[in-house]
């Protein structure tokens, strides 16, 4: 554990504290995210791919608003992520660590990452998946984060779910956005920005810096692991005429990082990480505004440098490329149905180098290319039922033809406030390159993992919109899932279950509560474990108080239960911990706002990974203006 930044405490109060605010919300807390007090005519785009009213979709989807993002005051992506029921983090050790997410229990290859409509998996990672420790959060307008098996719009990488992130696009008058903030850890964070939108044109552009000195990632180290993180992101839209609009948009962000040779061992090494990605997208609108034709070219490219001194391989290489071309088309038919078709064709390229004793050793080097058709029909049935139907053919040049689905179904009662959700959809995910092709434990036998997963609940509107409640069920099963042992090869059966629920609540004009549960089971089928990091039960709660006009305090708790670190017979267990946060913000002037937080304020010891150090008590603060 580092050192903290203020006195130590005892870790007893947290968790008292996580029980005793529980103890005193009302039993209805447990509901599922994703419908706030007053969002009923919320719309949502990535569970359909066409905007869509949120008590009109069947699917399980939270969202994050810019305003949520602003509130938690967090520097990094995944820090907001960990408030999403159904989400759980795993993250070896401070800022520029290795932080991965799952979903309901999946692995973090199951999850695919979207930044503005361009997929951002990494190809050239052992599992595919995205990695959350260079993306920081002051340009992002809107997370969606969409629950369950959706290959049937998605594809591969789709198994477990889709987190699309939206960065912020023009719109009003030029505004400019500035904020610096400063604390524990030798933190410094700046950003600057510009968005408006004139003459049909809108135009964005944000510039980021976050530097730490940290702390030493392992417990049984003291050297500090510092990193430095920057981005650029960028968006531009337009409309030639009233049929055509253009959209641009694209990014650039660079991690350099200290972390040690192994979970036991503290020294020197280092990792550079640097992403590019960029979409062109042209939308058609015809038959008087009922049809949206959309042609898209997206791209991404990540690498990942590693040097080791004290490793076995000195220096090692990680690159990967992402290239798609997709062709959607929305046909509005009768009152509110969409029917929608694509086509899409994607290509990813991993390349990978290994340097031992001054030789360098090429790894990976192999790329596949996808294609495939689907569509979907948006149904509404009746002015309360909704339903949907998704179909998907994709054909990959290493595993073939193989057909995915999807339906959903969502009744909503505008009387009550009551809305009923349902969906059932398979999925598919083909061995990363990695696990195909890699000289040492490649297999190219591999067969593809196969899942299918259902979930249904219900939100309560209550008090004219002043409280949302409900739960969500839900259950996963995984066939022929890949493991290492010795090798890549597929081994297992899995299944995941569990309840998410939430609730939101506006009693008094000065204050807001919110709360999240999430108990989750997880078995390996073929040993009868349960699958590890992935703990049973989580908690947030949240409370804002408007202490005047223009002062705000904020209070966020997170409780994990503890939790498998491996998933062999002998694993330890990290313990359960509860994690208290303090937020407090003052508009001092028009545009102009002082802001500050105390992380872990019970100086709370824990671990998300063995052996891994998290942040002790810490204390930031900054100013943010607007203009």
């Amino acid at each position: 554990m580092p050192k903290s930044s203020l006195y130590p405490m005892s870790r007893r109060p947290a968790l008292w504290l996580a029980f005793g605010i529980a103890a005193v919300l009302p039993l209805p807390a447990f509901a599922q995210a994703g419908v706030q007090a007053g969002d009923i005519e919320e719309i949502v785009i990535t569970a359909t791919r066409v905007p869509t009213r949120l008590d009109r979709v069947g699917s399980s989807i939270s969202v994050i608003t810019a305003k949520e993002i602003e509130r938690s005051q967090q520097p990094q992506a995944i820090d907001v992520l960990r408030r999403v029921p159904g989400v759980s983090i795993s993250r070896s050790g401070g800022v520029g660590s290795t932080s991965l997410l799952r979903l309901r229990g999946s692995e973090p290859g199951m999850v695919k990452v979207v930044i503005d409509g361009v997929e951002m998996n990494d190809a050239s990672s052992a599992n595919r998946e995205f990695d959350f420790n260079a993306l920081l959060t002051d340009d992002i307008e809107r997370i969606e984060v969409l629950r369950g098996p959706q290959s049937a719009l998605y594809g591969n990488d789709a198994m477990a779910g889709v987190i699309n992130i939206i960065t912020r696009r023009g719109q009003g008058p030029l505004t400019v956005r500035g904020l610096i903030e400063g604390g524990a850890y030798d933190t410094l964070r700046q950003n600057l920005s510009v968005s408006g939108a004139s003459g049909g044109v809108e135009y964005a552009l944000s510039g980021s810096n976050y530097e730490t000195d940290g702390f030493s990632r392992i417990a049984a180290g003291d050297e500090d692991d510092g990193s430095t993180a920057r981005s650029v992101q960028g968006r531009l839209g337009f409309r030639p005429n009233e049929q055509v609009r253009i959209d641009l948009s694209g990014g650039w962000s660079w991690l350099d990082t200290d972390f040690d040779p192994g979970a036991t061992s503290d020294g020197l090494a280092f990792q550079e990480k640097e992403t590019l990605h960029g979409r062109a997208a042209g939308m058609l609108t015809g038959l008087d505004g009922r049809l949206e034709t959309t042609m898209a070219v997206g791209a991404s490219r990540t690498e990942r440098d590693f040097d080791e001194p004290l490793g076995f391989y000195r220096f090692s290489t990680f690159d990967s490329d992402q290239l798609g071309v997709d062709l959607l088309s929305n046909l509005r038919l009768r009152a509110a149905d969409v029917a929608t078709l694509g086509v899409a064709w994607d290509r990813e390229k991993a390349e990978t180098t290994n340097t031992s004793a001054g030789v360098t050793a090429p790894g990976v080097s192999a790329d596949v290319e996808t294609w495939a058709v689907f569509g979907q029909y948006l149904a509404a049935v009746t002015e309360e039922l909704t339903v949907t139907l998704g179909l998907r053919h994709d054909d990959h040049a290493q595993f073939g033809g193989e057909t995915t689905w999807r339906t959903t179904a969502a009744y909503a009662l505008d009387q009550t406030g009551t809305v009923f959700r349902a969906s059932y959809g398979t999925a598919r995910r083909a061995p990363s390159l990695y696990q195909l092709f890699d000289p040492s434990f490649g297999n190219a036998e591999l067969e593809a993992e196969e899942s299918w997963g259902a979930d249904a609940g219900m939100e309560q509107s209550l008090l004219d919109g002043k409280v949302t409640a409900g739960v969500t069920v839900f259950r996963n099963r995984y066939d022929d899932l890949i493991a290492f042992t010795n090798g890549y090869v597929n081994v297992g059966e899995a299944r995941s279950q569990g309840i998410e629920a939430s609730l939101s609540a506006r009693p008094a004009s000065w204050l807001e509560l919110s709360a999240n549960y999430t108990w989750l089971d997880t078995k390996n089928l073929d040993t009868g474990r349960e699958l590890p990091r992935r703990p049973r039960n989580m908690v947030n709660l949240a409370a804002d108080i408007a202490l005047t006009e223009v002062a705000s305090l904020g209070a966020d708790l997170r409780y994990v239960s503890s939790q498998l670190d491996r998933a062999t017979a002998t694993s330890p267990r990290l313990d359960g911990y509860a994690v208290v946060n303090l937020l407090g913000r003052w508009r001092v002037a028009d545009g102009i706002s002082l802001f500050g937080r105390i992380e872990n304020l019970f100086d709370e010891e824990y671990q998300e990974v063995l052996n891994y150090n998290t942040p002790g008590r810490s204390a930031y603060g900054g100013v943010r203006v607007e203009f």
